[in-house]
């Protein structure tokens, strides 16, 4: 007999987004989305034992069913910075996800990076899909960065018309959120800058498996 996981929360230790913070700041506009408020990566990683490996550089892809906003369009992202696979920081991160999702078990992960902005001017916005599924197993939102904003709430539903908010919550810095994407809808509401004059930054890994 065995348990369906179905949501965890943490704290990581402190200090990550020092050892990765100038990767974000490289970080290239995200094409598929109009406007310059978004910036993002992809690389996908094998789990053999303990150890995980980055696969060759492929297109991303969902069913228009999955992502009725760019579902159908094979996204080409740019890949993860090489020198992120050997570092402690990410290494971590994907062994923590991976505890929760693959278990003792191989498999492979998809990573994002993505940086969300937002100024007095123009609000960011972290899902523009709207409430939704990724199509995966399992999802993970490790925070890493909430500089100058409100907003950017993480709520969990078990239907996609929203109707069952499960929960409504800040990530802050330094938190990660594990579920089973086959149970629950995500949505993250929209960024807005906390201070005239300052640009707003919200720094993310989403995992997928």
């Amino acid at each position: 007999m065995k348990n369906n996981f179905l949501l965890a929360a943490f704290q990581i230790p402190e200090n990550f987004y020092h050892a990765v913070e100038c990767y974000f700041d490289r970080l290239p506009k995200d094409p598929y989305i109009d406007g310059d408020y978004r910036f993002r990566a992809y690389a996908r990683y094998e789990k053999k034992g303990r150890k995980f490996s980055r696969l060759p550089h492929t297109r991303f892809c969902q069913s228009a069913g999955i992502n009725h906003l760019v579902g159908g369009v094979e996204r080409d992202f740019s890949p993860l910075s090489d020198s992120l696979d050997d570092s402690e920081e990410l290494q971590h991160l994907l062994r923590s996800f991976s505890e929760y999702t693959l278990g003792a078990n191989d498999g492979v992960i998809d990573v994002h990076q993505i940086r969300v902005t937002c100024d007095e001017n123009n609000i960011g916005s972290p899902a523009p899909e709207g409430i939704h599924q990724d199509g995966f197993n399992y999802v993970g939102i490790c925070c890493l960065k909430r500089q100058d904003i409100d907003g950017g709430n993480t709520r969990i539903f078990t239907d996609v018309s929203g109707k069952n908010l499960h929960i409504d919550t800040v990530l802050e810095e330094d938190q990660f959120i594990i579920f089973n994407d086959q149970r629950y809808y995500h949505y993250v509401s929209e960024t807005l800058s906390k201070h005239k004059g300052k640009e707003g930054v919200r720094d993310v890994f989403v995992f997928t498996a």
